[in-house]
């Protein structure tokens, strides 16, 4: 079987929508990771098995495993690291790993990892987290956000899922009693909080935010407006059709998003489809490790906190103006995709070419400041 033997969303058709290109290599040591929690783990042998039948046969592999790592397949655990590997193509892959089911405390620690380690990644794909109000102590919450914004110094590009609740007025984790509410730890302000898209019709063409599932999104309680992102919120704010329900006035997500329905995975030895904005942050964080090669090939140096370029340079983006995220259990009510930035769909989705063309710009400013 190859992956033109069957429907819904592989590798070559994700690269395909978005021009994703390879890039020549670096010379350099560039690493990306996965972050496991809840008693997910990758089985290596179903991770090859993809890459093998859905991705030209390449070797896929993770090369190092920080924690534990049983041969129990999860399924959250196989679509990130199948898609990671898939577009990240040929580079060393990590996955943390955390199987306790207190996952606010485990955050934390998989923050401390990170940072206090001398070697690291360089993109990290989370595709966990909670819309509902207050699951985590405030005071873990700052001290990820604090993590996040350090590793962000160190040349690490954090991607996480912005949920899979829509609006988040009711959650898997239960009611907000009439509050609106973005996901966490999605909603940190040096994050790149990745949504979930569609094609309109078939598999190719214009995209909406998905109807499958609700993109997480909204605005954050717990983490004010970045400077980044001020100008983008009054913008939307100033012309979207607000909510009845109460909602925020903070950091607003998601920031992009990417393909979310119907990813081809294999789990336990067998092709299953599945959805959620776990599917897009892995892909889009695959983009980003290729964008890190291009940067460490002309600078040496990686992107780290892309935030303020991103929202700088929203060409780099497909705008997605259809769609809401007022889906399921959240349809009366929810925020609406526009033109520009909205906290349905973000910038839009990747246009590779652009981001590429924009790395290169900045990564050759850099090298010229060093020289």
């Amino acid at each position: 079987m190859t992956g033109a033997d069957v429907t819904g969303v592989t590798p070559q058709l994700l690269r395909s929508t978005y021009k994703v290109s390879p890039v020549a290599s670096s010379g350099k040591k560039n690493i990306q990771a996965i972050a496991q929690f809840q008693g997910q783990y990758v089985v290596e042998s179903s991770l090859q098995k993809f890459c093998t039948e859905f991705n030209n046969g390449t070797t896929c592999k993770i090369t190092k495993f920080i924690g534990r790592n049983l041969p129990i397949a999860g399924i959250e655990s196989m679509l990130d690291s199948e898609w990671i590997l898939s577009i990240g193509n040929r580079t060393e892959t990590w996955a943390y790993s955390y199987p306790n089911v207190d996952f606010c405390s485990d955050l934390t620690t998989f923050g401390s990892d990170v940072t206090g380690e001398s070697e690291h990644p360089f993109t990290i794909s989370i595709s966990y987290g909670t819309q509902f109000i207050d699951q985590c102590e405030t005071s873990l919450m700052t001290r990820f956000a604090e993590d996040v914004e350090k590793m962000g110094t160190l040349g690490i590009t954090v991607m996480i899922s912005s949920g899979d609740d829509g609006s988040g007025g009711e959650t898997r984790a239960g009611s907000n009693n009439g509050k609106l509410s973005p996901s966490f730890p999605a909603s940190v302000p040096a994050c790149i909080a990745v949504g979930g898209t569609y094609f309109v019709s078939g598999t190719s063409g214009e995209e909406e935010a998905t109807t499958q599932f609700g993109s997480g999104g909204g605005f954050s309680y717990d983490f004010p407006v970045p400077p980044y992102q001020q100008a983008a919120i009054t913008k939307y704010l100033s012309v979207v059709a607000k909510p009845k329900s109460s909602y925020a006035t903070g950091r607003g997500s998601p920031d992009v998003s990417a393909l979310a329905e119907n990813f081809n995975i294999i789990s336990s030895g067998r092709v299953e489809q599945v959805g959620g904005t776990s599917a897009s942050s892995p892909s889009f964080t695959g983009m980003m490790t290729l964008l890190n090669e291009e940067c460490l090939r002309l600078s040496g140096k990686t992107l780290g906190y892309v935030n303020p370029m991103f929202y700088a340079n929203p060409s780099m983006f497909t705008d997605v103006t259809k769609g809401t995220n007022a889906i399921g259990e959240n349809a009366g009510d929810g925020w609406a995709a526009t033109a520009g930035w909205d906290a349905a769909t973000g910038l839009g989705t990747p246009n590779f070419a652009a981001m590429l063309a924009q790395v290169r710009s900045t990564c050759q400013s850099v090298a010229a400041r060093h020289n």
